[in-house]
């Protein structure tokens, strides 16, 4: 039996040993550094409570609504009963279900002086409606900062306006907030939701890392800050008029830098979307994001494109490794091990990521939801090619 522990090297083994190798450095001192990042950034803006004494910034928080009165009221009391030391107007613009909205905001607007609402015309042909529903509510707004909503929302803190806020008061220009899908009450579990939630997660942790990291490139349209005086000098959404999306990617890429921008992730500024169809709501939001993703910066894309296939090439490399030197089983044991040495770290990493954000856990999952995410990615891109048009204000 001493057989089975001898090893023959050969140029086989010493070049998949030596691939593998290189894609476990990668994974770990890449991938995983930028998630563990963000773990760290969520811990430290939780522990760092906003300072009650400072003085804020005055913000006008602009909530973009359509065919969501259902959930509307509760949004807007929570929102105007925050604890914020400084000035604050909310600014619902109505952009669908009129009557039952103009409702809604009609007996609050009895109880709240700093409240108001405005409307997109409804004759508006061959133009973004939800851009003109923000350029309008910027325009209406009364103080330099802006912070961006939508009223399918809900935040569960009171803290949630100062946590954003906070970063203005020192010096920044943007500020980049997280939101996330939740299932409304009447909302039915479909397959494939880990998959989703795992998509959802790996977005996240591409563009929030990259901010973090000094390159911002794109934000969440649910919960997004910026100063009114850059919207205008960037000419609000015109260098994307013929796109129906871009508002939190496409011009956030062109107003944000490692300068100017801050990233927010504390417990009590995350914002959950409440959806009826969460599934429908992952599939829409992916779609525009695919189809918007070619007119900003890609190195994101391609580092952590390149990070799902260094982990399918890992697997292929160790399990090859383990063929070839069979009936030996060192090289076997080198490849338990290394995928051992790679894997748990990168479990213990994207769940703890996970729970920061409000996830759900995923720990034992991680691994295999890595092997499928490209092909998810693959399968929602082609889907995207087909729903052009659906992405245009024309026929351009």
């Amino acid at each position: 039996m001493n057989y089975m522990f001898e090893l023959t090297i050969t140029p086989a083994l010493i070049a998949l040993y030596s691939v593998a190798f290189a894609c476990v450095l990668y994974l770990l001192f890449g991938m995983r550094r930028y998630a563990a990042g963000i773990v760290r950034k969520a811990a430290a803006d939780t522990a760092c409570k906003p300072q009650a004494d400072v003085g804020m910034p005055g913000v006008s928080v602009i909530v973009y609504s359509n065919d969501d009165a259902w959930n509307l009221e509760s949004y807007l009391r929570s929102i105007l009963s925050q604890n914020y030391n400084g000035q604050m107007e909310v600014i619902v613009v109505n952009d669908g279900a009129a009557a039952a909205t103009e409702a809604v905001v009609g007996r609050l607007e009895e109880e709240y002086g700093n409240l108001y609402m405005t409307f997109t015309p409804t004759a508006s042909r061959n133009l973004s409606r939800k851009k003109l529903a923000i350029t309008l509510g910027i325009k209406a707004a009364r103080y330099e900062i802006v912070l961006l909503t939508e009223g399918n929302c809900r935040i569960s803190s009171t803290d949630w306006l100062t946590s954003m806020m906070r970063h203005f008061a020192q010096g920044k220009e943007v500020v980049i907030g997280y939101a996330h899908i939740v299932g409304g009450e009447d909302a039915e579990e479909t397959f494939g939701k880990c998959i989703r939630d795992f998509d959802s997660l790996y977005t996240s942790l591409k563009y929030l890392s990259w901010a973090i990291a000094g390159r911002p490139y794109r934000g969440n349209s649910f919960n997004l800050a910026y100063r009114r005086s850059l919207f205008f000098k960037n000419k609000g959404f015109s260098r994307s008029l013929n796109l129906k999306y871009g508002d939190d990617d496409i011009f956030l890429s062109e107003i944000a830098d490692g300068e100017n921008t801050a990233v927010e992730l504390s417990a009590d500024s995350i914002v959950s979307v409440v959806e009826s169809n969460p599934a429908k709501a992952h599939a829409e939001d992916k779609r525009q994001h695919d189809f918007t993703r070619k007119y900003i910066h890609q190195s994101a894309d391609f580092f952590y494109g390149l990070s799902l296939w260094s982990w399918w090439i890992l697997i292929g490399c160790l399990v090859a490794g383990g063929i070839i030197g069979y009936p030996g089983l060192i090289p076997a044991i080198v490849s338990g091990v290394l995928f051992l040495l790679t894997a748990i770290p990168l479990m213990v990493t994207f769940n703890k990521m996970s729970r920061r954000l409000r996830g759900n856990r995923m720990l034992w999952f991680v691994p295999f939801l890595l092997l499928f995410e490209p092909i998810y990615n693959m399968w929602y891109k082609a889907g995207s090619g087909r729903h052009r048009s659906r992405n245009l204000t024309s026929g351009i």
